[in-house]
């Protein structure tokens, strides 16, 4: 970081949260990421975020809604959220489920889930 400049994402200690978390979005954009810029103005849309969801509950072993991406929509606010523990880590045994699938697949998925 240059003096005077905003801190980028990189500049995150990689240890926490949401040092792993810019790694792993620095690494989808191809460079740093200021932590104040909406994902969307930084290039992200909302597959990627979709896409982004999946790869933070994986490497971070938390559960976190997709829609946290939305409602949390840069690294400082997502980062935030993260540290105030409202995305608890997720058991190793947690069920996961295969993206995709058939129209009749989700109608499944959801009665199983009781919506």
């Amino acid at each position: 970081m240059t003096q005077g400049s905003r801190p980028t994402a990189s500049d995150h200690q990689q240890g926490t949260p949401a040092g792993k978390v810019a790694a792993i979005i620095e690494r989808r954009l191809g460079r740093a990421l200021d932590p104040e810029l909406n994902f969307f103005e930084a290039g992200l849309d909302s597959l990627a975020l979709v896409e982004l969801h999946e790869e933070i509950v994986r490497e971070l072993a938390v559960e976190l809604p997709v829609t946290a991406l939305f409602t949390h929509p840069n690294l400082t606010a997502l980062a935030r959220l993260l540290a105030q523990g409202s995305a608890p880590p997720r058991p190793d045994t947690a069920r996961r489920r295969v993206a995709g699938g058939g129209r009749r697949d989700v109608r499944s998925r959801l009665r199983e889930d009781g919506r």
